[in-house]
C-alpha cells in the first residue's frame, strides 16, 4: 500500500479496561476511501477497539496512525480535529437536546463552511431529519435516532468514521436507508470507514473487506471475491457471530463493488417427507440459520450413544429441514421485548480519583417521573440489573463490552417511582463469592477500613450506600450477597420473600435461590424502596401469587409484644468470632428493654440447611448459568437472546473465570455427570423438610435472630494469596445467610455494632410475606440508639 493511500493505521494495539485486557496486538490498515468491516462474536473486543481507534481508551502497547502522524497519545478531541468521527454503540445522542440543538452542538470549524451551510448540507444528505428538527433526541424511534448520529457525526466534515453497531435494534427499512446514506456519503464525500456490525447483509454489501476479530486478535479476512463464495461465506456465518435480517433474497448491486453481492446464505428449501406432520404452510424464502453438516451430526449422534450410519443421518438431515424451517421464520422477525420508557445517555466509566473503594463500575444520570414515592433518590443498581444502553459486565472480564439493550422489570418500576438512577455499581465475578476480591476489575474496599471487603456479591451496591454517595442500592442475594456486603460495611439490606421482588432482567445464578432487594442507610428508606418494587411483573417464573403490603406502615409501631428466637445454631460456629456473637447476643437483649419477648430457640436443621444449599447453586447454576448460558429452558417468562449470545464466549474464555466460580463448577459439573443430577434433586427435597421446621419455630416466634454472618471483614487476599486462601475468602462467611436462600423466608441484616473499626451485622428472619414484621423491629431497634456506639 502506498503511503499517501493509508489513512489509518493500528501496529500492535493492546489496550483494555484497567487491568482487563482486551485487545492483544492489533494490526489493520485503513485506505482512504475504503470501507472495513470488522465481524466477531459479542465480548470479542470490538466495540473497544472503536473506543481505543477515538482515543476514549488508552493504548497499553502499540501505535495508532493517521495520515502519517502518530495520535497514539491524542484525545479524542485532538482527533476529532484531524478529522476522524465516531458513532458509538446506543447512538449517544442527546435525549433531552432537539434534533436541531443535538447537530449544532456538534459543528466544528474545519473550513468546509459555516454552521448554516454545514447544517443545509447535512439535510440535504439526511431529508429524513429536516422534518424532526424541532423533536427531542429521546422522543425520536431508534432508526431516527441512529440517522441523527450519523448525520451529527458529519457536522464537522471528517474524512474517517468510526461507526459501531449502526443496524442494531433498527428495523429493516431503516436499515436498508443507512446502507443507501453511508454509500452516498462514501461517494459525495470520499468518507472511509471502519464499521463494526453483527448483520452479516449490511456488512457484506457495504465492505471492500471483513476482517473477523476472536479475543482480541484479529483472526481472518474476506476479500470482495470471498464475499460471493457460497462455502465460505457458510463457513463464515457458522463462525456464529453474525446476523441476518434480509427478508428475501434479490440479487443486488452495490456501490461498494458494482458486482451482485450473493445473500449470505440461500437456496430452495426440499419437500417435506410425506410422513412429516403438518407444519405452517408459509414458504421460507431466505435460510437464516447454519443447517448442521454430516461431521456435526456425527458429534451428536455418538454423544447421545447412538449408532447411526452416514446415510441415517444424511436422511435424519433430510427429515429436520422443515423443521429448521421454522429457525428461519423465527429468526426473521423481531424480538418482543419490554419497552425502554425514559431516555438516557450511557454514562461513563469513573476514574480511580472519583472511584476510591472501586465500587462503581458506571455513572449515568437517569432521570425518572418528574414525580413519585423515590422522588430525586439517588439509586445505583448492582451490575447484574439490564439497564438499556449502559455497559454492564457483572463483575466478569467475560461479560464486558455487553450492553443490554432492555431494562429489568426494576429498574422500570425504579424510575416510574421518581427517582434517578446515578449508576452501576461493581459486584463479585459472576456472583460467585462472598467476599470482596473477585471482580476482574480488582477488590472493592470496605468503607470502614481500606485493604478490608466490603463483602460480596452486592459489594459496590453497599459501599456506595454507606459512603452516602447514593441514597439506595439494588442488590442480589443467592447465598448471602445483599445480607454479607450489608453487615461488612453497616448498612440496612433485605433479602425479601422468594419472588416479591420480580427478578425479570437481572442476570441470574439457580432460580431457586435468585433474590433482589434493596440496600439502604436506613429502615425507612428500606421499607419504602420495598414497596416500590414489589410485586408480580408476568415474566418472572420466580414469582408466585406474591403477596404485597405498604411496609412503610410498619415505621414507628415499635416492638412491645413481639417474639424473637435467638437462634441457637447461628453462634459458636466453627467459624465464628467471639466479638461477633457478643454483639449480636447483646443486641437480642436491647429487643428485651425495647418490650420485645426474647428467648432461645434450637433448630438442629440450620446446619443442613447449608449442606442443601451447596448441592443446590453448584449443581443448579452448572445447568443454568453455565451450560443454560444464564437463561435454560423451561419456563415461561423473560429470555434475554443478546445476553445469551454473550455469555456463551465464556467456553472459548474459561481460563478468565474466577476460582471461586471453577471451583463450583467443577463440583457441580461432577455430581451432575457422575450421579446423574441425584443429589441436587434429593437437596431440594431435605429444603421442603428444612423449611417445615424453621415454619414450626416460626409459629412460636414473630421472628428469628442471629448473627448476619459469623465474622467481621477479613483482609482483601493480596496477588500473592494461594488458590485456598482465594477461594476460603469467597465462601467462609455465608453458613448463616445460605441457609436462607432456597426457600422463602424473608431475612434483612440490621448493624448492631462495631469491633476493631468493623461493623456487626443481625440477621432478622420471619416467616413468607412477614416483611413488615421485621421491618416493625428492625426500626425500633435502629432508634433505640446510635448502633455505632452499642
Amino acid at each position: 500500500m502506498a503511503e499517501e493511500d493509508r489513512l489509518f493505521q493500528l501496529t500492535g494495539v493492546a489496550s483494555g479496561y484497567g487491568k482487563v485486557p482486551v485487545l492483544h496486538g492489533v494490526d489493520l490498515e485503513v485506505q482512504a476511501g475504503e470501507i472495513v468491516g470488522i465481524l466477531g462474536h459479542n465480548g470479542m473486543g470490538k466495540s473497544t477497539l472503536l473506543k481505543t481507534s477515538m482515543g476514549f481508551l488508552p493504548v497499553d502497547a502499540g501505535s495508532i496512525r493517521y495520515r502519517g502522524t502518530d495520535i497514539t497519545r491524542f484525545s479524542p478531541h485532538e482527533r476529532a480535529r484531524l478529522g476522524i468521527a465516531y458513532v458509538p454503540q446506543g447512538r449517544g445522542i442527546f435525549p433531552q437536546l432537539s434534533v436541531r440543538e443535538n447537530l449544532r452542538f456538534a459543528y466544528m470549524d474545519n473550513g468546509q463552511g459555516d454552521e448554516a451551510e454545514s447544517m443545509a448540507r447535512i439535510l440535504t444528505e439526511f431529508p429524513r431529519l429536516e422534518r424532526l428538527l424541532d423533536r427531542d433526541g429521546g422522543a425520536l424511534s431508534g432508526g431516527e435516532q441512529q440517522l441523527l448520529a450519523l448525520a451529527r457525526s458529519l457536522m464537522s466534515d471528517p474524512e474517517f468514521l468510526l461507526l459501531d453497531e449502526p443496524t442494531e435494534g433498527i428495523q429493516p427499512s431503516i436499515i436498508e436507508e443507512i446502507a443507501e446514506t453511508l454509500l452516498q456519503l462514501r461517494r459525495a464525500r470520499g468518507l472511509s470507514i471502519l464499521l463494526v456490525e453483527q448483520n452479516f447483509d449490511f456488512i457484506a454489501d457495504l465492505s471492500d473487506r471483513v476482517l473477523v476479530l476472536e479475543r482480541g486478535r484479529i483472526s481472518g479476512e474476506l476479500t470482495r471475491a470471498d464475499l460471493l463464495d457460497k462455502a465460505k461465506v457458510d463457513s463464515f456465518l457458522g463462525f456464529g457471530a453474525a446476523r441476518s435480517t434480509r427478508a428475501a433474497i434479490p440479487t443486488r448491486t452495490t456501490a461498494a463493488s458494482q458486482k451482485p453481492v450473493r445473500p449470505a446464505a440461500s437456496g430452495k428449501m426440499p419437500p417435506a417427507p410425506a410422513a412429516a406432520p403438518p407444519l405452517p404452510s408459509f414458504s421460507v424464502i431466505t435460510m437464516t440459520v447454519k443447517r448442521p453438516t454430516l461431521s456435526q451430526m456425527r458429534n451428536m449422534a455418538d454423544r447421545f450413544g447412538m449408532s447411526l450410519s452416514d446415510e441415517d443421518l444424511r436422511e435424519y438431515s433430510e427429515i429436520m429441514e422443515p423443521y429448521i424451517q421454522c429457525y428461519d421464520r423465527l429468526d426473521a422477525l423481531p424480538d418482543y421485548l419490554p419497552e425502554v420508557r425514559y431516555p438516557r445517555s450511557p454514562g461513563y466509566r469513573p476514574s480511580p480519583a472519583e472511584n476510591p473503594l472501586n465500587a462503581w463500575y458506571y455513572k449515568t444520570n437517569i432521570k425518572g417521573a418528574m414525580d413519585g414515592p423515590l422522588r430525586d433518590k439517588k439509586i445505583v443498581l448492582k451490575d447484574t440489573v439490564c439497564l438499556a444502553g449502559v455497559p454492564m459486565m457483572n463483575g466478569s472480564s467475560i461479560m464486558e463490552g455487553y450492553t443490554p439493550e432492555i431494562d429489568a422489570t426494576i429498574v422500570t418500576r425504579i424510575l416510574d417511582a421518581g427517582a434517578i438512577i446515578v449508576g452501576k455499581s461493581h459486584c463479585e465475578n459472576l456472583c460467585l463469592s462472598g467476599g470482596s476480591h473477585t471482580n476482574a476489575t480488582g477488590p472493592v474496599h470496605n468503607p470502614w477500613k481500606h485493604g478490608y471487603m466490603a463483602g460480596g456479591s452486592s459489594s459496590g451496591s453497599a459501599a456506595l450506600v454507606a459512603t452516602g454517595e447514593v441514597d439506595m442500592a439494588i442488590a442480589g442475594d443467592q447465598g448471602g450477597s445483599i445480607r454479607i456486603p450489608s453487615s461488612n460495611c453497616g448498612v440496612y439490606g433485605m433479602k425479601p420473600t422468594h419472588g416479591l421482588v420480580p427478578y425479570s432482567g437481572v442476570m441470574p445464578v439457580e432460580q431457586t435461590i435468585d433474590h433482589v432487594g434493596p440496600i439502604t442507610n436506613n429502615v425507612a428508606d428500606n421499607a419504602l424502596f420495598l414497596e416500590v418494587l414489589a410485586g408480580e411483573d408476568g415474566l418472572d417464573p420466580r414469582q408466585y401469587a406474591p403477596k404485597v403490603y405498604r411496609y412503610t406502615e410498619a415505621i414507628g409501631k415499635g416492638c412491645r409484644g413481639l417474639r424473637i428466637g435467638v437462634l441457637k445454631e447461628g453462634f459458636g460456629r466453627p467459624e465464628s468470632e467471639p466479638d461477633v456473637d457478643a454483639k449480636v447476643r447483646a443486641a437480642a437483649e436491647r429487643f428485651v428493654s425495647l418490650g420485645a419477648m426474647v428467648s432461645e430457640v434450637s433448630v438442629p436443621e440450620h446446619y443442613l440447611a447449608g449442606d442443601a444449599w451447596v448441592a443446590i447453586t453448584v449443581e443448579g447454576l452448572q445447568d443454568l448459568m453455565m451450560h443454560g448460558n444464564t437463561a435454560g429452558t423451561n419456563y415461561a417468562g423473560l429470555y434475554h437472546p443478546s445476553m445469551i449470545d454473550h455469555f456463551a464466549n465464556w467456553r472459548s474464555r474459561a481460563d478468565e473465570l474466577s476460582h471461586s466460580l471453577k471451583t463450583c463448577m467443577f463440583i457441580g459439573e461432577h455430581f451432575q455427570t457422575q450421579y446423574r443430577g441425584r443429589y441436587y434433586g434429593k437437596a431440594q427435597n431435605l429444603m421442603r423438610m428444612v423449611r417445615r421446621k424453621y415454619k414450626e419455630a416460626l409459629k412460636q416466634y414473630d421472628l428469628l435472630l442471629m448473627p448476619t454472618l459469623p465474622m467481621k471483614a477479613q483482609k482483601i487476599p493480596g496477588p500473592d494469596a494461594t488458590l485456598q486462601e482465594y477461594v476460603t475468602r469467597a465462601f467462609e462467611m455465608v453458613g448463616n445467610t445460605s441457609a436462607f436462600n432456597s426457600g422463602h423466608f424473608p431475612a434483612m441484616s440490621i448493624p448492631c455494632g462495631l469491633s476493631e473499626g468493623l461493623p456487626i451485622g443481625m440477621m432478622l428472619v420471619a416467616d413468607d410475606y412477614c416483611e413488615m414484621t421485621i421491618y416493625q423491629a428492625a426500626h425500633a431497634f435502629e432508634q433505640s440508639g446510635d448502633w455505632r456506639s452499642f
